[in-house]
């Protein structure tokens, strides 16, 4: 046990190490920013992965977090912003609706608890960053991902990536917490039979890849896109409505949607309960999807899935 315990804090110390390597990569590469904004965005950046939880197997990664988050509270205390449960493997996995998640070796399974200090009103986005973190880094690895709303990321109209957000309130502290689990495909070779649109990495390349690496990537990403996020919404205190800056991630993940002009059935279970079917015309502002139904009415949606209609 105490050799166990030992291996999974030198492989945490290993992935911060990592993460710091990509954030600092990731800021090199950035020459859209003036020094001082670079500087702003990094030191919220900094935040996500700071310290890091690794286990070979576990049931599910946030229950974990969630307990931390009460245990820090019993001892008055708050679990510190950015902490990363990390896991090979989970048994008991599960998506949106509580439908199970196959998650055996060779996927990526992670899980991110944040403090939130952006306003209540754009804590959407950091779900919103989440999803495009992903699909930003597959894609720069030659991999064309797309995004469906709200931050499923697909590759050739199947599913490589899922993000699941809960909310955790402290009950001494009142401080609410926002966990993002993401399981995403990298060397999972095969699929139950039930998973038809599941695809991998390594299914799509035809070789492996290190998990490791790839994690480390997608958490320096997410906490960058969390910097930029919050630079923006300080940004727009400081600026007229005229002269709002645009949004970031939903700039980002306009570029990367292939929802936007398609048919799209709407609700809080698409699957099982769909609510209603439309056209989606894009993101409003507050990153709500915008659908035209067929008889011309035009509504926002903010929370729930979509699946896509068939032609």
């Amino acid at each position: 046990m105490i050799r166990n315990v030992s291996r999974n804090l030198l492989q945490a110390e290993r992935i911060i190490n990592l993460i710091a390597h990509y954030r600092t990569r990731d800021a090199a590469l950035i020459k859209d920013l003036d020094l001082q904004t670079k500087a702003a965005v990094l030191r919220r950046a900094r935040v996500v992965g700071h310290r890091v939880y690794y286990c070979k197997q576990a049931e599910r990664l946030m229950p974990l977090a969630g307990q931390a988050i009460l245990d820090a509270d019993r001892e008055g205390t708050d679990l510190p912003s950015g902490c990363v449960w990390w896991a090979d493997s989970l048994t008991r996995a599960k998506g949106r609706m509580a439908r199970s998640w196959w998650a055996p070796e060779g996927g990526l399974y992670l899980c991110l608890a944040l403090y939130p200090s952006l306003f209540t009103e754009n804590w959407s986005f950091y779900n919103m960053g989440v999803g495009v973190a992903v699909a930003q880094v597959f894609k720069e690895m030659g991999v064309l991902t797309r995004i469906r709303w709200v931050n499923d990321v697909m590759v050739q109209g199947r599913k490589i990536a899922g993000i699941l957000t809960e909310s955790v309130r402290a009950p001494g502290s009142g401080q609410t917490y926002l966990l993002f689990g993401m399981g995403i495909n990298i060397n999972v070779d095969s699929f139950p039979e039930d998973l038809v649109h599941a695809v991998s990495l390594c299914g799509i390349t035809g070789r492996r890849w290190s998990t490791e690496e790839i994690g480390a990537r997608i958490l320096a990403r997410t906490g960058w896109i969390f910097g930029l996020i919050h630079h923006w919404e300080s940004d727009c205190l400081n600026k007229e409505p005229a002269d709002q800056p645009r949004n970031p991630v939903i700039s980002a993940w306009n570029l990367m949607s292939d929802t936007i002009g398609r048919r799209v059935i709407y609700g809080l279970d698409a699957e099982i309960h769909p609510e209603m079917e439309g056209v989606a015309q894009g993101l409003a502002p507050d990153g709500s999807l915008r659908l035209t139904l067929d008889n011309g009415e035009e509504v926002r949606v903010n929370s729930g899935e979509i699946r896509y209609a068939l032609a």
